[in-house]
């Protein structure tokens, strides 16, 4: 069997792809700052600070004074504490006090969940570059060292990106929004997050370690007349393989792993690709209304994965794991 050179070999990073990510990193710090700044200093924000300001702590805050942002941002943290039932409020809210805060509120969460995207996409511009200075392909991250794009690495980025951006967002807007910074990285991950991602690393993990197994595995020689010989000529074992990078395709994606039922459509792996796309479109929405809903200092807690989403992701990924185990192509 021919012995096969399974991945290309690395190139070094150079100017373009290393000022590429600078500028991402530049825009992922200053962006934040930017917003919240723009929020606090819009004409309606101040008007509606000074009337609350009035209103439940008998202050009058000037015009020259909500010029600044930091007592802006100093006022609307206290009112919104002080609506949260947390600050210093001598009476309770009214009706119109409590659609004046809500207003507020709106107000500091202005463009947040397009902030939140745009940190999404320069996360995942920041993975493209570097995979294709190493890689040559923009989606050579995905590829694995059989030269074929795998499902679990799809679904551990996937999930890496979703909440790292998040997380970056929340904590960076409670950075710039809070006026005591000291807890601005007490932001709360449910631990069926953590759940949810130990799930997507154990199939990462758990791969390359059922198909060590067959790669050490011969196809039988009346298996291997009845499959195309160059597709023999690159196999891994039992395992299907090719011989150049640039082969890699999508397609790999939903394909069978062995020699012979590469052709076919593997359904385990339709199954968890479904399953993933739809748990992280329906998180990112959850992530979306938490973002536009909530200003910088109310944002403490991340939404929750329900149990039974989990226990879904669990089978999924159980049943995909299980059929990777199954032999299906005969060895000697």
């Amino acid at each position: 069997m021919a012995q096969l050179r399974l991945s290309p070999l690395p190139r070094k990073v150079g100017l373009t792809g290393f000022a590429g990510l600078i500028g991402i990193i530049v825009l992922m710090l200053v962006l934040p700052s930017l917003l919240v700044h723009a929020n606090l200093t819009k004409p309606e924000t101040k008007k509606l600070v000074i009337e609350l300001d009035r209103a439940l702590f008998g202050k009058e805050l000037t015009e020259k004074d909500a010029a600044g942002s930091r007592v802006m941002k100093a006022e609307v943290n206290r009112i919104l504490a002080a609506a949260n039932e947390q600050g210093d409020a001598k009476t309770p809210l009214s009706d119109a006090q409590q659609k004046l805060v809500a207003s507020l509120n709106e107000r500091a969460a202005d463009g947040q969940g397009a902030l939140w995207l745009a940190s999404f996409v320069l996360m995942a511009c920041f993975f493209l570059i570097v995979s294709l200075r190493i890689t040559g392909k923009a989606f050579g991250l995905l590829v694995n060292e059989r030269n074929l794009m795998d499902l679990s690495r799809f679904q551990t980025v996937l999930w890496t990106m979703i909440l790292l951006s998040a997380y970056y967002t929340a904590a960076s807007l409670r950075i710039y929004g809070l006026q005591n910074i000291e807890d601005a990285l007490n932001v709360t991950l449910d631990w069926h997050l953590w759940a949810l991602m130990g799930i997507s690393f154990t199939s990462l993990v758990a791969t390359p370690l059922i198909h060590v197994n067959k790669q050490a595995k011969t196809i039988a020689d009346d298996e291997a007349a009845k499959l195309q010989p160059a597709a023999v000529e690159e196999s891994d074992g039992i395992l299907c393989a090719r011989s150049n990078f640039a082969d890699a395709s999508w397609t790999d994606l939903f394909k069978g792993d062995e020699l012979k039922d590469a052709a076919y459509v593997d359904i385990a792996k339709l199954q968890m690709f479904f399953f993933t796309l739809v748990a992280a479109l329906s998180y990112a929405a959850l992530l979306l209304q938490m973002f536009g809903s909530l200003a910088p200092g109310a944002i403490t807690d991340f939404p929750a994965v329900s149990e039974g989403l989990l226990a879904l992701l669990g089978i999924s990924h159980a049943g995909y794991l299980t059929s990777k185990s199954i032999d299906r192509t005969k060895s000697a």
